[in-house]
């Protein structure tokens, strides 16, 4: 009997191997073959620089500047030199406006048809559109220190 205890047991050991050859052998390609994968390269991306986002209404402005100047002073009941005064002094735009008994909601009209008058032979040339003055409109309306910086540069053109 313990000769057959030994063949049992040299059998199940021989079967054991064997089920690990076979094993060995079927995983065996997998493994070799996602060892040999190389990868795809990740490229790297470029750095260029961006150019500077190109100020669309600074020649406009700059032209007719002082007309926007000359209608916003209007608006709140002065000439532009004395709205130039002021604002040289220290006062915001918002500041003059309440001095000058005319509400938040008045300014921002004052200002939206000041631009929108004053840059109308730009529209009509075609050189801006009607959407693009819109824009600026609304930018000037939502930052005052941008509009005041603007009526501060503001000079009469020279005849």
């Amino acid at each position: 009997m313990s000769r057959r205890i030994l063949f049992i047991i040299i059998g199940a050991g021989a079967l054991v191997v064997a089920i690990i050859i076979v094993s060995i052998f079927a995983i065996m390609p997998a493994i070799t073959q996602a060892s040999t994968v190389t990868p795809t390269p990740t490229p790297a991306p470029s750095v260029s620089p961006t150019p500077a986002a190109k100020n669309i209404y600074a020649p406009y402005l700059k032209q007719y500047g002082f007309d926007i100047k000359n209608q916003i002073a209007q608006g709140l009941h002065m000439n532009a030199d004395q709205l130039t005064q002021q604002l040289n002094s220290g006062k915001t735009l918002s500041d003059i406006a309440t001095a000058q008994g005319v509400s938040s909601t008045q300014l921002q009209s004052v200002v939206g048809n000041a631009i929108q008058s004053a840059l109308q032979p730009v529209v009509s040339s075609g050189d801006l559109t009607q959407e693009q003055v819109s824009k600026l409109v609304k930018r000037m309306q939502k930052n005052p220190n941008a509009l005041d910086k603007l009526l501060l540069r503001a000079k009469e053109p020279k005849s």
